[in-house]
């Protein structure tokens, strides 16, 4: 039982570091090589 409290944790966070490489790393040509956590705050600062 422990052990797959342990094996839980450690995909929990495994996604999680993902999720944030994805929205927060990850360059993307279709956004004009900015990050999407990057393209979201310019459009902020626009509207």
């Amino acid at each position: 039982m422990e052990n797959n409290l342990k094996i839980k944790k450690r995909l929990v966070k495994m996604i999680e570091d993902y999720i944030d490489y994805y929205n927060n790393k990850r360059l993307q040509r279709g956004l004009g090589v900015l990050t999407p956590m990057e393209k979201h705050e310019i459009h902020l600062q626009v509207a």
